[in-house]
């Protein structure tokens, strides 16, 4: 199997064609809001009070998501929500051509656009299934991955570039246009419609029923937690980035710069990788929580590094083992989770996504209390030593 062979599915590759404006217009936004918060406040704390606006919605609505991802048609609610976020875009894009930008009205529309998204996501994920053949799905998947980790490194690229030629108006009006772009392509999907599930129940009932399910199965309970306690305790190391590139490594913000894109290189690389290999590997159980092993060594590494020659390559193969476990735990729940659970089961997989914020503040308290290298030492031994415990779980092991 060639490395992009779902692309040539007419309706997965409108699918990932929209995907890559959607994550263009994505990153666009969450740049733009922070530039424009700093310049009307020029108080850091207003930027903490972004990240709140951004984060709380996506945590306290996702799970509600997923419920309704069950129970209603998943394609509709994709374009649904995309044309809500894309008239939120224009909206802020009108205000900034009128000269009314304001703090107030930028968390508003901060909290909104990503409420927003918490619909989204598992309406997203579930809907890749209904796009492409059993055969070509891991190739999908693994896909799937490439906008989010190109977007990484491009995104804020051409957005910066945007802000400095033309102010904030500039990169509003690319996530708007980027946005727009991305539900014209969504509405020329044409997918079987999914049965949704009501069955006269509760949407309460039927998410405790999803839960009960992850609860009741130890692999997908395994996997999960997996995914959710690496975000937790690894990822947050991007949080105190700037400290390394600035206090340690003595390179101001062209070493930030490199360590991110070091971090994005490895993560592109991993997704290629599963895209081509995934079908060839034997135990795909062992592969992840190897690689998963070895993203908690490599953050243990990348703790000591003296400077930035070592650390470079080293976040190169932290980035690419994070993509590789996780593309290959998306892989797996997407091939056997029952498609009437598919958006519940996929919303609490995604949440993995956005505890970054928390695990954040957890590796600002230990880098507070001790230093920067003390708490990303500590949060890539939790990995490591987590990964290597499921290790010993034949069931995990394996997993296909």
């Amino acid at each position: 199997m060639s490395t992009f062979a779902a692309l040539r599915a007419r309706n997965y590759r409108l699918y990932w064609f929209g995907l890559v404006c959607y994550v263009l217009g994505h990153r666009a936004e969450y740049v733009t809001f922070a530039w424009l918060v700093w310049e009307v406040t020029r108080d850091p704390l207003y930027l903490g009070y972004l990240g709140l606006a951004q984060g709380v919605p996506l945590v306290v609505f996702q799970l509600v998501g997923g419920v309704l991802a069950d129970r209603t048609d998943r394609l509709r609610l994709l374009i649904a929500t995309q044309s809500l976020t894309a008239l939120t875009l224009v909206l802020a894009l009108g205000l900034a051509l009128v000269g009314e930008i304001r703090v107030g009205y930028l968390l508003a529309l901060a909290a909104l656009s990503n409420t927003f998204r918490a619909f989204d996501e598992p309406s997203r994920l579930a809907l890749v299934p209904q796009l492409i053949d059993r055969e070509r799905l891991p190739n999908a998947i693994a896909l799937s991955s490439i906008p989010w980790q190109a977007g990484r490194m491009i995104g804020p690229s051409v957005t910066g570039i945007l802000i400095a030629a033309h102010g904030g108006t500039a990169g509003l009006a690319l996530a708007a246009l980027a946005s727009g772009t991305a539900l014209a392509l969504y509405a020329r999907l044409r997918v079987e419609a999914h049965v949704s599930v009501r069955d006269g129940r509760h949407p309460l009932d039927q998410f405790v029923e999803g839960l009960s399910f992850i609860a009741g199965n130890f692999v997908f309970a395994g996997l999960i937690c997996l995914a959710l306690f690496n975000a937790l305790f690894g990822l947050s190391y991007v949080t105190l980035l700037p400290v390394f590139a600035d206090v340690y490594f003595r390179t101001g913000s062209t070493g930030y710069g490199l360590l991110n894109a070091a971090h994005g290189t490895g993560a592109l690389i991993g997704t290629l990788t599963v895209a081509t290999l995934a079908h060839l590997l034997r135990r795909p159980g062992t592969a992840l929580l190897v690689t998963a092993a070895g993203m908690g060594l490599g953050l243990m590494a990348f703790a000591v590094s003296p400077g930035m020659g070592p650390a470079m390559p080293v976040l190169v193969l932290v980035g690419f083992a994070n993509t590789f476990y996780l593309t290959l735990v998306s892989t797996f729940i997407q091939q056997n989770v029952p498609d009437q659970l598919r958006g519940r089961v996929l919303a609490v997989y995604s949440l993995c996504w956005n505890l970054l914020p928390l695990g954040g503040l957890i590796a600002g308290v230990l880098a507070a209390a001790v230093d920067a290298r003390f708490a990303i030492l500590v949060g890539g031994g939790l990995v490591a030593a987590n990964a290597l415990l499921l290790l010993t779980s034949r069931r995990l092991r394996a997993v296909a």
